[in-house]
C-alpha cells in the first residue's frame, strides 16, 4: 500500500492490522481503517484527507493538524486523552465518543453539523461558534452555546 503514492481511497476496516503506514500515499482522501488493533495512525503527510474513519482501534494519540481538509472525523472507541481540532476548520462532522478526552475545543470548527462527545471526561463544552450544529451528543455536562435547530 505505501508505495502507491496515487491511491485515493483505502478501505482497510475490520481485520486484525496492528500498525498501517500511510505516510507514502499523499493523494489519500478516504481512509477507513476502523475496528482494529492500530496503536498509533501517522497521517500528517496525508494533506488531502477528507474522509477518516478510525474507531474502535487502540489509538492513544491522533494528530490531524495538517489535514486541513478534513471535513468527516470518526475516532471514537479509541483511548484519546487529547484531540486538537483547531486546525480542521472544514469539519462538519465529529464522532470522538468513548475516549478519555477531558477538553475538546470546537471553537474554530464553525461548520459543525454533527458532534458526538459523549462517554468521554468533558465537564463542558462551548459550541457558541459552532452556527450550523444540528446534532449535538454529549454526557450531562455543561454546555455553553445553543443548538440551532
Amino acid at each position: 500500500v505505501s508505495n502507491n503514492t496515487a491511491l485515493i481511497y483505502l478501505y482497510c476496516y475490520s481485520n486484525q492490522l496492528s500498525g498501517l503506514d500511510v505516510s507514502n500515499n499523499t493523494a489519500l482522501i478516504y481512509l477507513y481503517c476502523y475496528s482494529n488493533q492500530l496503536s498509533g495512525l501517522d497521517v500528517s503527510n496525508n494533506t488531502a484527507l477528507i474522509y477518516l474513519y478510525c474507531y474502535s482501534n487502540q489509538l492513544s494519540s491522533l494528530d490531524v493538524s495538517n489535514n486541513t481538509a478534513l471535513t468527516y472525523l470518526g475516532c471514537s472507541s479509541n483511548k484519546l486523552s487529547n484531540l486538537d481540532v483547531s486546525n480542521n476548520t472544514a469539519l462538519t462532522y465529529l464522532d470522538c465518543y468513548l475516549n478519555q478526552l477531558s477538553n475538546l475545543d470546537v471553537s474554530n470548527n464553525t461548520d459543525l453539523t454533527y458532534l458526538d462527545c459523549a462517554s468521554n471526561q468533558l465537564t463542558s463544552l462551548d459550541v457558541t461558534n459552532c452556527k450550523c450544529l444540528t446534532e449535538l451528543y454529549t454526557d450531562d455536562i455543561n454546555i455553553i452555546g445553543r443548538i440551532t435547530s
